[in-house]
């Protein structure tokens, strides 16, 4: 039974705080980001874990997340480096939209999504997210949800270029 109540209370800012599929997700973001070599680890890793027609499927969906968040930022978004130990709060956020989406948190979801992008960006966020999300659920791989990731600031409706990401 899905529910609004986090199933554990949220971790610190450390990667091996999480669960394995929640790390896989966060690898996967980071991996993809970092391009090159990175991006064949990820697709080794997603092919470890997941059936070969999945791994291509959440590889895909994971791509798409990628492109309409680099088209639709309303802002800068953070993130580490593939071996970085720390769990960031837009990492986080990323984890908790994936989670979000694979449970069928919709208002979560799209609250999350507005963090992120804007109006214009959110569906096409969502849906993308889904692919991803959906494959990795197809595969056992279901994620705890235990994060409230809210950004501090509200969101604005005005139409903001995309900001460049900054990494850690």
């Amino acid at each position: 039974m899905v529910t609004d109540v986090p199933e554990l209370p949220p971790p610190t800012d450390r990667l091996g705080d999480l669960t394995e599929p929640e790390q896989l997700v966060v690898r996967s973001f980071r991996r993809w980001l970092a391009g090159g070599e990175q991006r064949e680890s990820l697709w080794r890793s997603l092919a470890y874990e997941l059936d070969a027609a999945e791994a291509r499927a959440a590889l895909k969906g994971l791509e798409a997340t990628i492109r309409v968040l680099s088209a639709h930022a309303s802002r800068s978004i953070a993130y580490h480096h593939p071996c970085c130990a720390t769990l960031g709060a837009d990492e986080a956020g990323l984890l908790t939209l994936v989670t979000a989406v694979q449970r069928g948190q919709r208002a979560v979801a799209r609250i999350v999504a507005s963090t992120f992008v804007g109006e214009p960006g959110r569906k096409i966020l969502l849906a993308a997210t889904d692919m991803f999300a959906s494959a990795l659920m197809r595969a056992s791989l279901q994620l705890p949800l235990r994060f409230a990731y809210f950004h501090e600031a509200e969101v604005e409706t005005k139409a903001t270029p995309p900001l460049p990401a900054t990494v850690h």
